[in-house]
């Protein structure tokens, strides 16, 4: 049996294409060898050369498939990206960052059993690990993904997701616990995500969140947002604070608005919209426009 490689922009059908993201300004130019993709079983990983951990992970989740694989220890470098452009198990000790999976373990193991145990194999790449603060790693962040598969508007239990760390240039410098000098590894200041995908009205929705890890993060962004609370966000933000952009008419699927319009004029909505995320109960799934 042929195993699904990389990222599948037409997961969700043909008619609910979706294409990867292009990267702008200083993200591009920090891209490793352009913004190439890196291909693995159901998921994709585009790398930064210049903080040598990845811009953005692009995977497929099939609730319908999926199996329950043994999480293991697998951790290991991927010769394509190059173990010079991945961080390594140095930073990960005797401190509260753990070794946050970008591409989440669990969603990636679905299709054959001799699929889902190779994307467990796939998961542990050096390449797909940040530093991400246990509060995150073990907490709702990881839950964000469940809700959507279980709610009663996706009609397929399926989506298509994109997440990535979020770099500024007041991330601050962490070493691990030999504090070498100069050694050139930030703490991401948070993380993003944004998913995809068909509710029962066959339509695409997306829905995109925010989590900050670092009060290091200054910005007009990192100061509306709480540490280690989870936003549901619109995914125009997203774009503002990553440098990703995605295509025009995918902005258009989420129920959050970026922009002033008629509808936020006459209800007296604030633009942009944040919303904090404790429990799913505050999703906001669909709105009428």
């Amino acid at each position: 049996m042929s195993i699904s490689i990389g990222f599948d922009p037409n997961f969700l059908g043909e008619d609910f294409m979706i294409k990867v993201p292009r990267l702008i300004g200083q993200t591009k130019i920090d891209a490793l060898n352009d913004g190439e993709m890196f291909h693995y079983t159901h998921f994709s990983l585009v790398m930064n050369n210049k903080r040598r951990f990845l811009v953005y992970g692009a995977n497929n989740v099939d609730k319908n498939t999926m199996k329950n694989i043994r999480r293991g220890d697998d951790w290991h470098f991927c010769e394509r990206i190059g173990v010079e452009n991945q961080i390594g198990n140095e930073l990960y000790r005797n401190n509260p960052w753990d070794r946050g999976h970008m591409v989440r373990r669990r969603d990636v193991c679905w299709g054959s059993i001799e699929e889902a145990k190779q994307a467990n194999f796939d998961s542990f790449c050096w390449g797909n690990i940040v530093l991400q603060h246990g509060e995150i790693n073990q907490g709702i962040w990881n839950q964000i993904e469940n809700w959507i598969l279980e709610h009663e508007d996706n009609y397929m239990k399926k989506i298509s997701i994109f997440t990535g760390p979020i770099f500024t240039d007041q991330d601050r410098e962490y070493c691990g616990v030999d504090q070498k000098l100069d050694c050139g590894i930030h703490i991401p200041a948070g993380f993003w995500k944004v998913m995809f995908y068909v509710n029962r009205k066959r339509k695409l929705r997306s829905l995109a969140f925010v989590i900050k890890q670092d009060d290091f993060w200054f910005n007009e962004y990192g100061k509306l947002f709480k540490t280690i609370e989870n936003y549901q966000v619109p995914l125009n933000m997203i774009s503002q604070i990553t440098g990703i952009e995605f295509e025009d008419v995918l902005y258009e699927t989420n129920p959050l608005f970026f922009w002033g319009n008629q509808f936020t004029f006459t209800n007296s909505i604030s633009t942009p919209e944040f919303y904090s995320i404790r429990d799913k109960k505050d999703l906001v799934i669909m709105r009428e426009r």
